[in-house]
Formats: C-alpha cells, sequence, structure tokens
C-alpha cells in the first residue's frame, strides 16, 4: 500500500470519526454539548427545557440587524404547532397528520418527508381528523426520529433516510384515547403520553416509557385509579384510590391524562409530567363525598428508569374548571429566601406560576401571571388553593351568566413558556380572557373582551414573571390572545412570533422591542436557535397552528396574515429576500341565492354553534389555506350536495364526519352559512 493512499485512508478515518451519525442525541452529548448552544437538541433546547439558547452572537446590540438568510415552504398545510429539533446541521419538524420532514438547516432544502397512514382511520373514526391536524412535533434520539399519530401509535423512523422502521399501538383509540403531543426521550427511552380525558369511555390517563432502539415496552404509569380495586396493584394507584368518591371511575373514568409536554432529568434520574382533568368537570358531581381526586391537575414526578412515583404537587384540589397541569415544565436552580433550590417551574392553565422543590414537590413560591377570580391566592403552608366564590358558577342564580377568569383552555396552553437562568425570570404567552357560564355549565369557553372594568384589556399577553419574587417583572401586550411560544437567549434577548404576523425580538430585562420582522403569517410555534459555521441562526416555524385555531380561528390569526406554512432562519447579514405572503382571501365562487328569513338565519346560527363551529370556526370563519373548508367559500356544487355530506357522512374519509342532525337542521346551517357569504359579497 503506497504511502499515498495511506494518508488518504487515515484522512477519511479521522474525518468519519469526528462527525456524529444523522440524529445522534444521547444522554452523554447533550448534557456536554448544551452549553455551546450549537445544536437544539430537545423540544426544550436541552434536558432543563429552558426553551434557552446561550448562544449571543446575536444580541441586544446588534439584533436590528437581523435579516432573513433562507425560507421555505413546510409541507404542513395545517400547521406545526411546536418547536424544530436541530442535530448537527439538519432540522427535524413534525405537524398535521404526523407529518414529519427533515431539513437542510444551513439552506433550507427538503432532505426527505416521512407521511404517516393516518388518514386511513377518517372513514370509521372521522372525528381522528381534528386531534390529527393537533400533533405537535417530534423527538430524536440515537440515530431515528420519533413520531406519534393521533390512532394512538408511536413511530420510530431513520433520521438518515425518513423510513420507519417499527410502530407500537401505545393506547386504544376505541376506547376513547388519542395522542397530539410529540414523544419525549432521554436515557434511552421513549415517554409517551396520550390525550381522551373528556371521552367518557372510562379512560385513565397513563405515561409509557419504551425502548428506544426496539420499542419494546418498559413501564407504564397509570395517573388515576381503577374502579376495580385489584388494578390498584401499586403504593401509588392504592393512595389515590382512597381520594375518590362516587360512580366516576366505574362510568366515565377519572380521566388524568398527560397529553403536553414531560420533562426527563438525567440527573436526578427523573420524569416531570403534567396530568389534565376529568370528563366531569363539576366538583360536586365527580366526587359527591369528597377527596383530592389524585393525580387530576397535578405535576407528578417517576423514577425515570422504573416508572416508579416519587411525588405529586396538586394544582387544583377542587377543581370545576378544567385546569389542567400539563404545560411545559422547567427545571431552574433559583435563590429563594436565603436558600439555593434545585426546582421545577410550571404556568399551568389556572393562571399561577408555581416553583416547586425538584426532588420533594414541596412548594416554594407561587404568584398570579394572568387575571384569576376562581382563587385569591395559594396557601403556602397547605400549598391548597383559597378559592373566590367570584369564580364560582355553579352558584349562579337561575339565568345568570358570570365569567371566570382564566378560561377552561387556560391562561397558559401548548405555546411553551421560557426561562432566563442568569435573569432568573420565566417568559409565559399568557391567553387573559375568561369563559361566561352559567349554573348548568353552558358556557362559551372563550370570551374576547378588550375593555373589562371600564379600562383597555389586552387579551394576549407576554409576561415576564420572576418566581422568586412571584411577581411580574414586566409585560407586553397583544391585540389578539393566541401567540407564539418563547424562546430566551444569551444575548439578553426574547424571541417570540404572534397572531399579527410579526416575528418580534424584546430585551429579556425589560421588555423593550428591539427589532421585528412581518412574516404574512400568523405564528404559534416557538423559536430554536442553533449555530453552523460560526454564524448563530434563529429558526422560527410560521403558519397559524394548533387544535383550537379552528375553533377560535379568528383569535389566532389577524385578517391580514394568512400567508402559508413556512420554517424561516434569520441570521446577522442574512441575505435572503422576504417571500410572497400569499394572497388571501380569493373571490366568493357562484353560489345559490339565499331564500331565507331572519328566523331561518338565527335558528341555523344556534344549530352550527351547537354542531359545527368546534372544526368550522365561530361565526363561520375557518382556518384559512387549511384542510377544513371556510363554509362561506363553497361552491354551489358543494350548496347542491350539502345534506349527503353533512347528514349523510359523504366525505368521513376526508374527516368531515356525519352529523347527528335532521335534515331541516342541515338546512337551516346551511342557510346561515350562506348568509354569511352574502355580506361577504356585500362588501366586495
Amino acid at each position: 500500500m503506497s504511502l499515498r493512499v495511506l494518508s488518504i485512508i487515515l484522512i477519511a478515518c479521522f474525518a468519519t470519526a469526528g462527525a456524529h451519525a444523522a440524529g445522534k442525541v444521547t444522554n452523554e452529548r447533550v448534557l456536554a454539548e448544551s452549553a455551546s448552544g450549537e445544536n437544539w437538541f430537545l423540544k426544550g433546547g436541552s434536558f432543563r427545557g429552558e426553551h434557552f439558547s446561550p448562544l449571543s452572537q446575536i444580541n441586544a446590540g446588534n439584533v436590528d440587524r437581523l435579516s432573513l438568510a433562507w425560507s421555505m415552504e413546510l409541507p404542513i398545510p395545517d400547521g406545526t404547532p411546536t418547536t424544530p429539533i436541530v442535530v448537527d446541521g439538519v432540522i427535524y419538524i413534525g405537524g398535521a397528520y404526523s407529518k414529519v420532514v427533515a431539513i437542510d438547516a444551513a439552506t433550507g432544502e427538503l432532505l426527505w418527508t416521512y407521511e404517516s397512514d393516518v388518514k386511513k382511520h377518517f372513514a370509521e373514526m372521522p372525528w381522528l381528523s381534528w386531534i390529527s391536524r393537533a400533533n405537535r412535533g417530534v423527538a430524536v434520539w440515537d440515530g431515528s426520529v420519533y413520531a406519534t399519530t393521533a390512532d394512538c401509535r408511536l413511530i420510530s423512523i431513520n433520521a438518515e433516510t425518513g423510513r420507519q422502521q417499527w410502530e407500537k399501538q401505545t393506547c386504544d383509540v376505541g376506547n376513547g384515547f388519542s395522542i397530539s403531543d410529540s414523544p419525549y426521550v432521554g436515557g434511552g427511552k421513549v415517554f409517551v403520553g396520550n390525550a381522551g380525558s373528556e371521552s367518557e369511555e372510562n379512560g385513565r390517563g397513563y405515561v409509557s416509557a419504551y425502548d428506544a432502539k426496539t420499542g419494546s415496552l418498559l413501564w407504564r404509569f397509570y395517573i388515576v385509579p381503577s374502579h376495580i380495586p385489584e388494578e390498584n396493584d401499586t403504593p401509588a394507584l392504592k393512595m389515590a384510590a382512597k381520594t375518590w368518591s362516587g360512580d366516576t371511575l366505574a362510568t366515565v373514568g377519572g380521566g388524568g391524562h398527560s397529553w403536553n409536554e414531560m420533562t426527563y432529568d438525567p440527573v436526578s434520574n427523573q420524569l416531570f409530567f403534567g396530568t389534565s382533568g376529568s370528563a366531569r368537570y363539576d366538583y360536586a358531581s365527580r366526587s359527591p363525598d369528597g377527596g383530592d381526586n389524585l393525580f387530576l391537575s397535578s405535576i407528578v414526578a417517576v423514577n425515570a428508569e422504573t416508572g416508579e412515583y416519587n411525588w405529586h404537587y396538586q394544582t387544583v384540589d377542587k377543581d370545576s374548571w378544567d385546569f389542567n397541569a400539563t404545560m411545559n415544565i422547567i427545571l431552574a436552580d433559583l435563590r429563594i429566601g436565603d436558600k439555593d433550590r434545585e426546582t421545577v417551574l410550571i404556568a399551568p392553565k389556572n393562571g399561577f406560576h408555581y416553583a416547586l422543590d425538584r426532588h420533594t414537590g414541596e412548594l416554594l413560591t407561587a404568584g398570579k401571571y394572568a387575571k384569576v377570580n376562581w382563587a385569591t391566592h395559594i396557601n403556602m403552608e397547605t400549598g391548597r388553593p383559597v378559592y373566590d366564590p367570584s369564580g364560582e358558577y355553579w352558584n349562579a342564580g337561575d339565568g345568570e351568566k358570570v365569567l371566570f377568569w382564566p378560561n377552561f383552555w387556560g391562561a397558559h396552553t401548548w405555546n411553551p413558556m421560557a426561562f432566563h437562568p442568569a435573569l432568573g425570570l420565566s417568559y409565559i404567552p399568557v391567553v387573559d380572557l375568561p369563559t361566561e357560564i352559567d349554573n348548568e355549565g353552558n358556557s362559551e369557553d372563550v370570551v374576547m373582551l378588550t375593555e373589562v372594568d371600564g379600562k383597555r384589556h389586552a387579551p394576549g399577553k407576554l409576561v415576564a414573571f420572576d418566581p422568586a419574587t412571584q411577581s411580574i417583572r414586566w409585560s407586553v401586550d397583544h391585540d389578539l390572545p393566541y401567540n407564539g411560544g418563547l424562546m430566551a437567549t444569551g444575548g439578553n434577548l426574547v424571541f417570540q412570533g404572534n397572531a399579527q404576523g410579526e416575528f418580534v425580538a424584546y430585551a429579556a430585562d425589560t421588555g423593550t422591542e428591539l427589532w421585528s420582522v412581518q412574516t404574512g403569517s400568523a405564528i404559534n410555534a416557538a423559536p430554536a436557535s442553533y449555530s453552523l459555521d460560526g454564524q448563530q441562526y434563529v429558526l422560527i416555524p410560521i403558519g397559524v397552528a394548533g387544535g383550537l385555531q379552528y375553533r377560535y380561528p379568528a383569535m389566532h390569526a389577524a385578517r391580514e396574515v394568512k400567508g402559508p406554512v413556512r420554517m424561516m432562519a434569520f441570521s446577522l447579514g442574512g441575505k435572503a429576500d422576504m417571500p410572497d405572503p400569499g394572497t388571501g382571501y380569493p373571490p366568493l365562487p357562484d353560489q345559490p341565492a339565499l331564500e331565507a328569513t331572519a328566523e331561518d338565519i338565527a335558528r341555523g346560527q344556534a344549530i352550527y354553534g351547537k354542531s359545527c363551529y368546534g372544526c368550522h370556526g365561530a361565526d363561520g370563519v375557518s382556518r384559512f389555506g387549511g384542510s377544513v373548508p371556510d363554509l362561506r367559500y363553497a361552491n354551489a356544487e358543494t350548496h347542491a350536495t350539502w345534506h349527503g355530506i353533512v347528514v349523510g357522512g359523504a366525505r368521513a374519509a376526508n374527516g368531515m364526519p356525519a352529523v347527528d342532525i335532521e335534515i331541516e337542521e342541515s338546512e337551516a346551517i346551511r342557510k346561515y352559512i350562506l348568509s354569511l357569504s352574502e355580506e361577504i359579497r356585500a362588501k366586495q
């Protein structure tokens, strides 16, 4: 062998040794390299889940020079309500219908696409189409990308090729389960939760751990007890069973599903997750003889290796507002009082921000980050809320409607908050709106208000909260309630996209706006940051996203920002042109004449409100550009076949279920929708 050939072989070997295989994420790498900020290994950036990048090349002093490096249209028209993963120059992201893509982080070139076959179930289970469109991304671990599907599958995909490696059925759709969240990874395991607490199918939420290589089930932790005593076979379930009364467990099931976000800590070997409520919202009917109904509305810590219970903290012990505690959990080291504490932080639906001891669950601090009238404060000795009669809607007079704050969907939902470790501040995307409800539970889940008690009120906010002092440090008002998740950086910056289509950088210490760009598309996802060849990039998926966008599209996206779903990467001195934001609404098609009385239209509006607006939007305004049609733009052919679609289920295979109403009721809805079309036509 010649010296020249040997040299070439040695150079190739060293080059190979210095490079990583695609999707190479391990405990060792995340712990060793997260401080560099080069990669964004996990949804929360690192095992601490802070949504914080230590990179500071882009900083408060030069962010005004930030410009577009590249952009590309994502082949996910219903949006991607998640945070991208970036590993060794490749971006991995998933979204609606469990579609997964890999993108070159330097150029924006699409490397591969994976499409699940979840749509094949829509004909027999069309209700799955809604939760399929809310899919919140992927996880990456040791050469594989992991995705979930609404029909309860966990899927392993080769990170280099995009080919499926294996799949596991992790819950039963037939029993009311589904999955909208991504998997989570750590310690060679994949952790998966599920949704379905409101299905009334005798459901018990649980968290499962699978071997990342083989997909073998390693352990399962049930969140609520069974009505069958023999099935409560662990100390945790025996403890929980004593906290329930009545027939809820035996009839509709306890619920408690962990449907959003988990945090794995390799140092303490714990997995932290939040839990939801029950199908029976009202505490008095759910548990008539009292009890805490464990582990509803709680943060739970388990041994990540075995799934054994370590501790829990319950945020609302008598929950009647569906105040889930399933929001993202952050590991933070804080100085509280005169002691250094290792904590977990969470801002659940209920409007309070909590700091808990990471090892015991002890409540350390709690303070309001939004308008709250269901509780006056959290008792620091008992850890329980002190209830406020103002929020007890069940005690309202007959015919009276009351407001409770926050609303049923929460002051903070799936959009992640961030934490700046140097400043000790949490940054929360706040929905500051109430629910309007009567004493029988009839409600408008989210009421849009811009004035409260005679004063201007911002329905959306970015709140910087100090967990050590339990106080709001600063706040930025938003005109619309549902805005993007947060990212903080070492450059004293906080990035957030909003429902007005703006991607904005704020000073992390003061909240001063330092830079913004109009993207043309509403933003609900969260940013990430990474570094390539010495260049820092800030990455943001744009385009309205998430399941609630279908119910309240006008609260998620301003009318003028109806652009497509894209990925955008920004850098200092980026040279790409901003793309065309899109054309917006088209002209109305040919439609039949409206022949209806005012009473017909009012009746149709009422029926639509009960049967249709969860998918097609309040006031008939649907998500622009998505897979759910805006009925106001239905053409003559659709109107001619209306009843076959609505009552007969002709489009069930597309995810449009048959609605259990009479033909006359379907016709009333059609006339109501056509009246909305006429309003548009009059303006055109």
